[in-house]
């Protein structure tokens, strides 16, 4: 599990991701997302440049076995 210090980096999102042994694309299938969006959402938050939205952090904890607040700023 990680650490709580602070929010997650678009990096150690990519790293729990991998640990978890889901591609950006499986990810974003498991979060709603379609085709051809499932696996560039995913990226873009990994790369920093989107923000989560609030109303899929609870699910994106779960499935990334991290603490919610670490997607919270």
């Amino acid at each position: 599990m990680e650490s709580t210090k602070g929010p997650m980096t678009g990096d150690a999102m990519r790293q729990a991701r991998c640990r978890a042994k889901l591609t950006q694309h499986e990810l974003g299938v498991l979060l709603g997302f379609t085709e051809p969006y499932a696996s560039r959402i995913v990226q873009k938050w990994e790369y920093g440049q989107r923000p989560i939205p609030l109303n899929l952090i609870r699910r994106l904890s779960a499935i990334l076995e991290v603490p919610i607040d670490r997607f919270i700023p």
